[in-house]
């Protein structure tokens, strides 16, 4: 056989690709070669079977040899790149080391046939990885929530205590009895008799008032953002809406300012109530306030059914606890303190801390002159000219209670002095 130097594990470890690449091509064609030789010598007369055996067991071992070693110095280098990919690619969201990974996998079977036959190169196809920093910006496609978040605004709440009348002209007037003398006498049969009885009538006015507010808005910014067209309609209608909920409660009644409860109530005075009452508390004093209302009416024409408080005092109210720190909580009182015996007790931010307004909602009406309205116009200053649109929104109304129902409504401007006024000595 033609003489070859076969290299062992370690020489070849030691060669590049290209070397180690020819060195297998020579290794397999001489070996190729040699056992094709000692086939045709087997054929001769007086070969030695066993001799020839143990020759060709020596080249398909050297073939081994070689192969494992080209394997295992493959091995390496894979190794070796991985551990560059995992020092490169460590703090990437898309790993250049998954990409290897999904390469060998699908080279899998061939990776196999290499360790089994001559072949000689895997061509490994690394696609290119993909990373969150290949997006200029995220924030651009994020999932975007319908509506837009609305900051806490104080509830109206005034409007619905009232009736509620339209009108279609600037005034209401009503007549009202000013004053009545009763002069019922007994009388002896036929006898002559004199009476003073009489009535006389005011004839009273009340003018309605107006509420306004308005914004000025690029009309560009309206075309653009279909949702600020909304926006400004709801903000102007919800300050009209505040400002009227403000002026029904605190309103001067000097015009253009609206007649309220504040207005018209009377101020509370312990009168035949005064140091009355065994250790008494705010619920106590809404009673009497309720019982005064009823006593001005004549325990007949008005019933107190509301309670306006701070919502700070009514908390307090129902903490309130007796020298062994039970719950003070009558039996006449719901257990969320919002019903005191007929009188419904709204708390809302409007209503000053330590005040308090009683009443019989029933003798206040609401007159309107057309509901809110809202209107979008170019005719104010300069609009036209800058393309603004001004978004105005308005209502005309005003409280109405007559004089004879004045003292249906109560005010009590300090609740800690009100109480000390009615507590029993």
């Amino acid at each position: 056989m033609k003489e070859f130097k076969v290299k062992s594990s370690e020489e070849i470890a030691k060669l590049n690709e290209e070397d180690n690449a020819k060195y297998f091509a020579s290794l397999l064609d001489w070996q190729t070669k040699s056992i094709e030789e000692l086939t045709a010598k087997s054929k001769e007369d007086g070969a030695k079977k066993e001799e020839l055996d143990a020759q060709i067991k020596e080249l398909t071992s050297a073939n081994i040899t070689a192969m494992k070693s080209t394997l295992e110095n493959q091995g390496g280098v894979i190794a070796k790149l991985v551990k560059e990919v995992e020092a490169k690619t460590e703090n990437e969201p898309v790993t250049f080391k998954n990409a290897i990974y999904t390469a060998l996998t699908e080279k899998a079977d061939e990776l196999k046939t290499l360790a089994e036959s001559s072949q000689k190169n895997i061509r490994l196809e690394i696609k290119a990885s993909q990373g969150a920093s290949d997006i200029t910006s995220g924030t651009d496609f994020a999932d975007m929530l319908p509506g837009v978040g609305q900051i806490a605004t104080r509830q109206t709440f005034m409007r619905s205590l009232f009736n509620q009348r339209n009108t279609n002209k600037e005034y209401i007037k009503y007549n009202d009895q000013e004053s009545v003398v009763r002069d019922a006498k007994n009388v002896a049969a036929c006898a002559a008799s004199t009476h003073t009885s009489k009535i006389t009538w005011q004839v009273r006015t009340l003018q309605i008032t107006k509420v306004r507010d308005y914004v000025d808005v690029c009309i560009d910014m309206m075309d653009d953002y279909e949702w600020v067209s909304g926006e400004i309609r709801d903000l102007v209608s919800t300050d009209v809406a505040l400002k009227v909920d403000e002026g029904l409660l605190l309103g001067t009644d000097v015009y253009p300012e609206l007649n309220s409860v504040d207005a018209v109530a009377s101020t509370f005075a312990a009168g035949s109530y005064a140091t009355s009452v065994q250790a008494p508390t705010l619920v106590d004093l809404i009673q009497v306030a309720s019982c005064q209302i009823s006593d001005a009416g004549l325990n007949n024409k008005f019933s107190a059914n509301v309670a306006l408080l701070n919502p700070a005092d009514k908390c307090l109210m129902t903490l309130e606890k007796d020298a062994n720190n039970n719950y003070l909580i009558p039996n006449w009182i719901t257990s969320d303190g919002m019903n005191i015996g007929a009188v419904r007790v709204i708390t809302n931010s409007l209503v000053p801390a330590n005040e308090m307004y009683v009443m019989d909602s029933t003798k206040g009406t609401v007159v309107s002159r057309r509901g809110t309205t809202v209107e979008f116009g170019f005719e104010n200053n300069d609009n036209f000219e800058k393309e603004l649109v001004t978004v105005k929104a308005y209502e005309r109304l005003n409280f109405l209670v007559r004089n004879v129902d004045a003292n249906a409504f109560m005010h009590v401007p300090d609740i800690d002095a009100a109480i000390i006024a009615i507590t029993k000595l």
